[in-house]
């Protein structure tokens, strides 16, 4: 599957220079690493960047309140929150970044998912 992340630049606090971050993969961790989230990968200035997305939060999203979103829209959504990390002076190849529910309805409401 191909999704649609266009690179984008971030202007770091905690870095000299703009980073430049490159979405790689979208894929669901409950198998590769036991974890029960969506994992999208990006590259930031080539180190692996990972943020997850909690797949309960996701499940809540659908069954209390219809809401479905798609892998594109998960992307965009994890894009979204790599940037505001890195923004905020925070090395995202350190840890993975874990979006929650709330978090995850913020986002989505953001870009006008949800």
């Amino acid at each position: 599957m191909s999704y649609l992340v266009t690179p984008f630049e971030v202007n770091s606090q905690a870095l000299a220079e703009p980073v430049t971050a490159r979405f790689v993969h979208l894929f669901s961790a409950i198998a590769t690493r036991h974890s029960d989230t969506i994992d999208c990968v990006f590259l930031v200035d080539g180190k692996r960047a990972t943020v997850s997305i909690s797949c309960p939060a996701l499940t809540e999203l659908r069954e209390k309140d219809k809401k479905f979103l798609r892998d594109q829209q998960l992307a965009e959504i994890s894009a979204l929150c790599l940037r505001r990390t890195l923004e905020q002076g925070y090395d995202a190849t350190q840890a993975e970044i874990f979006i929650d529910g709330p978090h995850l309805r913020a986002l989505g409401k953001e870009l006008g998912f949800l």
